[in-house]
């Protein structure tokens, strides 16, 4: 395993010792451009830094080279423990028993290896859990003269087809990702995949790639120190995805804290900006079919999606507008801003009524959960009795038992919580006959599935049937077109065409070339006592009413039927003659 320190250095340097098998086996001072060599040598695995504050400060070069490497580096802030930040003397003073008041930044890069090395520090998030794929172009066309159009193109369709192949991949692999084209003049001039998974993973199915005019880069987004969460907030979100895509927050009760558009805006950013102010339960959108933007928003925040019954028109969102006295300065910013109050719109008259008659027995935090439980579909008593079981679970209670005369304000409590049960339990009695009718749906729909399987089989194994038949023909077809052309080439010459009806019955006397087509071997001929030869033997193709004959062949099997008729004429001559001596 090897471990590598890094310490700031004057003159804007990095301090570096790299520890391989507990052995400093390098050290010095560099460039941080000059370091990404140095990673990919040793096969690093653990970056120690006594500040990650500082390596995101001084060595944001280095934290860019080490996101496109091929493997993934685990760092170390070796100052932070569970006790908090301690001075790296302090440290080396008690695990490595060095006392020393001041370390020079090469002597702290190797013991802040040599500390990694032991276990000492915390692991620190230094990318985000998402890998960028960027295609874009490498030569610029300002200067490209009567042909800078032509380029362009070529360019641009370089640029789809690569994105287009990416895309099929990641797709492929199941993976999560937001897409921007970025054009100039109607023509494509870079592709940005942000894609939701470690870079290590992505680069299993894409790969880095370098040409004259295109280039693919792999790398790692450097993480963002975001402000932490309102805890207990939830949200409700306008989104109008695009090249600029606008974002409004709204709280729950219709207050709007934050309107923004950006260019190329992803999902993981949008929701690390959506984080300083809590938690979204709600993403909307102005348009009744929802982009998948927003789909994909709302199921990775875990946020119900809300979509009108029809797009919303310019008046009615200036009229929403008016209604908020919200400024923004874009249109992007003013259809997000709609949507999510139109959302926001839609469920009111619920939290109103829940604020009405629940609002005395739940506090603020437990209104909050129970309006994003509204959302998510609970009625209005399912949502208080989840409400009350969170606080009843977070709570410690102390009870005394006491006599003492009844509590009119209690038993008015108890009572509302007793009625909401009963609610909840009449909507979930409904609840489990609904699925109880599904599951038999489901039940009918897997006995169809495995139907359709059992048919699904025997059409394979009929096609695959049909297909070595087809392979089949397919090469008798291109032996007889080997044989037609063949003959095409020799007609006239070697063969000739002859109709069915000068196909002749020989019974035997038959002169030569006749053609016989109830004779089938030169052997039956012979027998018959016939000059005529056997159609198989001499014919190549039938066509239609017309057979090819081979006329040569024609020939040859005269010849042969010949010969062995002479041969058996004067065998019987021999044995008429020996009769005739054996008489005498």
């Amino acid at each position: 395993m090897a471990v590598v320190g890094i310490d700031i250095a004057p003159g804007g340097q990095l301090a570096y010792a790299v520890l391989e098998n507990s052995a400093v086996v390098e050290r010095g001072a560099a460039d941080p451009r000059t370091l990404a060599p140095l990673f990919k040598k040793y096969r690093v695995d653990i970056l120690a830094v006594d500040s990650i504050s500082e390596l995101f400060q001084h060595g944001r070069k280095l934290v860019k080279l080490l996101g496109r490497l091929p493997y993934v580096v685990k760092v170390v802030e070796v100052t932070r423990g569970p006790e908090g930040y301690r001075k790296t003397e302090e440290l080396v003073r008690e695990h490595l028993g060095v006392f020393r008041t001041r370390l020079e930044p090469v002597e702290t890069a190797e013991y802040l290896a040599k500390l990694a090395s032991m276990g000492v520090g915390t692991p620190v998030k230094l990318f985000e859990e998402e890998t960028i794929v960027m295609v874009y172009r490498r030569i610029s066309t300002a200067q490209g003269g009567m042909s800078r159009n032509r380029y362009m193109r070529n360019v641009s369709h370089r640029i789809k087809s690569i994105a287009a192949k990416i895309e099929g991949r990641l797709k492929e692999a199941k993976l999560d990702y937001d897409l921007f084209i970025r054009e100039e003049s109607g023509e494509v001039t870079s592709a940005k995949f942000v894609v939701y998974a470690n870079r290590e993973v992505v680069r299993r199915y894409v790969k880095p790639m370098r040409s004259i005019d295109v280039a693919v880069a792999v790398y790692s987004a450097p993480a963002k120190r975001g402000e932490v969460a309102t805890r207990g907030r939830f949200l409700i979100l306008g989104v109008d995805p695009g090249i600029y895509t606008g974002l409004a927050i709204l709280t729950l009760d219709g207050e709007v804290l934050d309107t923004v558009a950006r260019r190329g805006l992803s999902r993981g950013d949008l929701l690390r900006y959506v984080n300083q102010w809590g938690v979204p339960a709600l993403v909307a959108t102005d348009v009744a079919e929802p982009p998948e933007f927003v789909k994909k928003l709302a199921a990775m925040s875990g946020a119900a999606l809300y979509a009108p019954h029809r797009d919303m028109t310019s008046e009615e969102k200036s009229h929403i507008l008016d209604k908020v006295k919200w400024r923004t300065k874009t249109t992007h910013e003013r259809d997000a801003l709609a949507a999510a109050y139109k959302a926001y719109l839609e469920y009111r008259n619920k939290f109103e009524k829940l604020e009405r008659e629940f609002g005395a027995i739940l506090k603020f935090e437990q209104l909050e959960y129970a309006k994003a439980l509204i959302i998510r579909g609970y009625s209005i008593a399912q949502a208080v009795s989840e409400a009350l079981k969170k606080r009843e679970s977070e709570e410690t209670r102390v009870v005394y038992v006491a006599v003492e005369k009844p509590c009119p304000e209690k038993d008015a409590g108890l009572l509302t919580k007793l009625k909401a049960m009963e609610y909840e339990n009449q909507q979930l009695q409904k609840e489990l006959e609904e699925l109880r009718r599904q599951y038999s749906q489901l039940r009918r729909w897997v006995e169809d599935e495995k139907w359709r399987d059992a048919k699904y089989r025997e059409m394979q194994n009929r096609i695959e049937t049909l297909v070595k038949e087809l392979s089949a023909r397919e090469a008798e077809l291109e032996r007889l077109k080997t044989q037609f052309l063949e003959i095409l080439q020799n007609y006239g010459s070697r063969y000739k065409l002859l109709h069915t009806s000068e196909v002749v019955q020989c019974r035997g006397g038959e002169p030569a070339g006749t053609i016989c087509g109830n004779i089938h071997s030169i052997e039956e001929a012979v027998a018959r006592r016939t000059m005529g030869v056997p159609l198989p033997q001499v014919a190549k193709l039938k066509l239609g009413e017309y057979y090819v004959i081979d006329v040569e062949a024609v020939r040859r099997v005269t010849s042969e039927i010949r010969e062995r008729l002479d041969k058996g004429q004067v065998d019987l001559r021999k044995i008429i003659e020996q009769y005739r001596r054996g008489l005498a």
